[in-house]
Formats: C-alpha cells, structure tokens, sequence
C-alpha cells in the first residue's frame, strides 16, 4: 500500500528531538517490511537543512521518501506554517505518486482535516488518524494541577488541536491512540464509537534498546553503554530525559532527590521549558545544595540516548498527563527499572512501577523501595519484545488498515 504520513515531526542527523517523535519513524521503517511504501510529511524543516535546501531525501531503498516542511511558530503551533503546506503536498502526491492511505498523526494535517471534511463526496481517499493525547484532555489536565497556561497556547494553539480533534473524529474510517486514557477521552469528549478507536501503544525498536553485553557497564558510577557520567563509586543513578518541563514535573524529582541518601544522583537530558526553569527548577536546587548530585546533558540525539539510558538505574516521569510515552518502554528494554505516572498499560511490565500521588515524599519512598527490589529484566524483555517491538506494532496498523479497507468495499 502507498500510505501517506503526516506527522509533526521526524528524527534525522540534523534533528536532536525529544518526546513521541520517533515513534512514527522506526513504524515506518517496520512498515516498509510489511512491503508498504511510505510518503512523510513532516516539520523539521530546521536551519541546517534549509540552509542546505534538503526538502526532500529517501531512506530505507527509497520505501520511505521524507518531504520536510517548515516548522511550527512558538506559540501559535504548526497551524500557520507547517499544516499550511500539507495540502498542496497531499495533491501532489495524491496525483503522481498514488497515494492510497493517509495517515494522519495528531493535529499538523488539520487543513487536510478540513478539506476532506467539507470534500469527502468526491474524495474517496481513507484516512486513519492517530491521536496521541487529546486537547480536551491535555487542557483539563493542565487546569486540575493549577498549572499557569499561556495566553497564546490557550486561546490560539490548543483552539485549532481542537478543531483538528474534532475533524478527526468526523474524517478518520478508524482512530489509533496509545494509551488507555486517551482512548477514553476520545471516546468521551469526540462523541466516538469505542469500535472505532484502536489501542495500539508505542513501541521499541527492541534491537537497539537492550542491555549492554556482558560484562554489563557499571551503573553505580554512572557508566555503561559507551558513556561515563563521572559520579563517584557507589553512585545510584536516576534519571529523565525529554521535554523538561511542568507537566513532566521535575521539580518534583529534585524535590524527592533532596529527601534521598547522598549516593542518589540524578542525570537529566533534553529541552527545559526556560521559563519553569528558572521559576522552579534553580531555586530548588540551590536551596538543596544539589548541584554536585544533578547533571545536565543538553539535548541527546534519538539515535545515542539509548547509551544513556544503559548508564542509569531508574528513570523517574512522575507525569501528570501522557499517553504511553516511548521514553519508558526505551527506558525499560535498557534495562532500566521505572517509576512513571500518568497513563495506563495494556499488559503488565514487571519493571514499571506506578506513583499513584505525585508528590516528592511518595515518590523518593518509592525510589528508595524500587532500589530493593531484583531487576527483572528478562522477564521485562519478554513482554517489550512480545508485544511493543515495532515489528509487532506495524502488524497491529496493519489490521486497523485492513479495517479501513473492508468498509470500502463494503461501501
């Protein structure tokens, strides 16, 4: 099948990105197994490929070719830059290249949305989309934690994620979702079908994302996966990686840390939300004296974070609303144990452990109990290979593609 993916971002060597992002590139490199052949389209039009006029390039043999597309403008979103261009794009590629499937991923294609809403009678064209959280959702959780929501994500951003979930909801033949709450929230908030809705959650690629060979590197200085982090000998080291920022609560990591032993060290990577930084995150740790037990790496590449997550012991995402992010089952096929909240599992993971209320004190007793506990890390590796390769992902879109299919010859 010719499938057509709009996603708002994609990882390559000039991209260091954070978040779900990759999730849809390693899908489609196991679709390309399947024997599809994958057209993106995608926000990472960033300076070093615009400056060398890398619009377009393939991967995988050319069963993947990547359109680059302008980036979103902070604040405002993708909605005046990025999904602009996706409709001209998908005429193209609709016209010359056949396209027989598009696969929508959260909000970028919502003039697509738009169109084939408004167009559907002459427009045949399926369309699966793929919600990895909700606005209603996202809002409602940001408002229960009394978090302070900016004017122009209020009132411009999450208005047009809206629309675009709304459009969804009334366009897509079938909805994907990554996680259980999600699917509630579609079901609840767009007025969906639950036969309609799949729970398909994120996935690994299981072959890069493992323990180091034995002998296995050395977690209790911080080493292991071909990185040292240089903490002295004894160290335990915890760690969170991705979008620093409220909703991540990582102010409540340093908090719990500032209640742990000495030998607890924290490693944190990725982008810092600056203005949370700077409101809640420094003080913290100067009042702590915590300087010496925290590093920060900068951004880590997609393509070397799982060197990072070998050198660690327990990552922490004491979120406050998530799907199923890929960073835990990242974290998990490392060989780290994790303690998340915000989302639910499908299956049972033996290395993931629930915080059931976010708060510094729950959570450094339960760092300090996770640490007791064995590492069941083969018993973790079953479960991560059985049901969240990417392999086995790609095969459970393709049912929800087969789906799609029937109803159009049902029709």
């Amino acid at each position: 099948m010719r499938i057509l993916r709009i996603v708002y971002d994609w990882p390559d060597e000039n991209v260091i990105t954070e978040g779900l992002a990759p999730a849809p590139y390693e899908l489609s490199i196991s679709q390309t197994k399947l024997g599809h052949k994958i057209f993106v389209l995608c926000g990472n039009l960033n300076g070093k490929n615009l400056k060398r006029g890398k619009f377009h390039y393939s991967l995988e043999n050319a069963d993947i070719e990547v359109y680059n597309l302008p980036r979103a403008l902070w604040r405002f979103g993708p909605f005046f830059t990025t999904s602009v261009f996706v409709l001209p794009y998908y005429f193209y590629l609709k016209l010359f290249q056949g396209i027989q499937l598009v696969h929508n991923h959260q909000h970028l294609g919502v003039w697509f949305l738009l169109y084939k809403w408004i167009f559907a009678f002459l427009d045949k064209t399926p369309v699966v989309a793929h919600l990895h959280i909700t606005a209603e959702g996202r809002e409602k959780a940001a408002i229960l934690r009394g978090e302070k929501i900016d004017f122009f994500v209020k009132n411009f951003e999450w208005r047009f994620h809206k629309l675009s979930d709304w459009l969804s909801a009334r366009v897509a033949q079938q909805i994907i979702t990554v996680g259980k709450d999600t699917l509630e929230e579609i079901s609840q908030y767009l007025k969906v079908d639950k036969s309609r809705i799949h729970l398909i959650e994120s996935g690994v690629d299981s072959s890069r994302f493992k323990k180091d060979p034995v002998p296995y590197g050395n977690r209790a200085s911080g080493t292991g996966g071909g990185v040292n982090l240089n903490f002295e000998k004894g160290s335990k080291i915890l760690a969170n990686g991705g979008r620093l920022s409220k909703r991540k609560n990582i102010d409540i990591i340093i908090k719990a840390l500032a209640l742990l032993p000495k030998e607890y060290k924290l490693v944190l990577w990725g982008e810092w939300d600056i203005a949370y930084k700077k409101s809640e995150i420094d003080s913290v740790i100067k009042e702590n004296n915590l300087e010496s037990r925290i590093k920060y790496l900068g951004k880590v590449s997609y393509f070397k974070v799982d060197n990072y997550y070998r050198a660690c012991e327990i990552f922490l995402l004491p979120s406050s609303y998530e799907g199923l992010p890929k960073a835990v089952v990242e974290a998990l096929a490392s060989g780290c144990k994790v303690i998340a909240s915000g989302f639910k599992t499908e299956h049972e993971i033996p290395n993931l452990y629930f915080l059931k209320n976010v708060n510094a004190k729950e959570l450094s007793n339960l760092i300090l109990e996770v640490d007791g506990k064995p590492n069941m890390y083969q018993e973790t590796r079953q479960v991560i290979e059985k049901y969240y390769s990417w392999d086995s992902k790609a095969k459970a879109v393709d049912g929800v593609y087969a789906l799609v299919k029937s109803q159009r010859l049902k029709a």
